[in-house]
């Protein structure tokens, strides 16, 4: 599974998840979590081959494409059982983004 990080305000606030971009890592949100944990229970994710990501049973898996990678994101959120979240992306994270809500509608 991927490395991620929680910041858990209180059982009902709702949830946002932020995807970084290609290269990066969680890390570069450091700035946005600050205000958001304030309202928002907050989930980062560090994509595969990024940040604390970069797990060696990543290296075997050879199909690299947007619905692996955001399949990736959801088990995450399935894990979390995060059932709805807001998403926040920059660069390759818009990608994902989009492809998880055309492949997830309910989120």
């Amino acid at each position: 599974m991927l490395h991620y990080t929680t910041y858990i305000l209180k059982p009902e606030a709702p949830w946002v998840t932020f995807i970084h971009g290609a290269g990066g890592s969680s890390a570069i949100w450091f700035k946005q979590i600050r205000d958001f944990k304030k309202s928002y229970n907050v989930l980062l994710v560090d994509l595969r081959g990024h940040g604390k990501s970069k797990d060696k049973v990543y290296e075997k898996l050879k199909k690299y494409s947007f619905p692996v990678i955001s399949d990736e994101v959801m088990e995450v959120l399935n894990h979390l059982k995060i059932k709805k979240s807001h998403f926040i992306g920059i660069s390759l994270g818009t990608i994902i983004i989009r492809e998880i809500t055309e492949r997830y509608p309910v989120f």
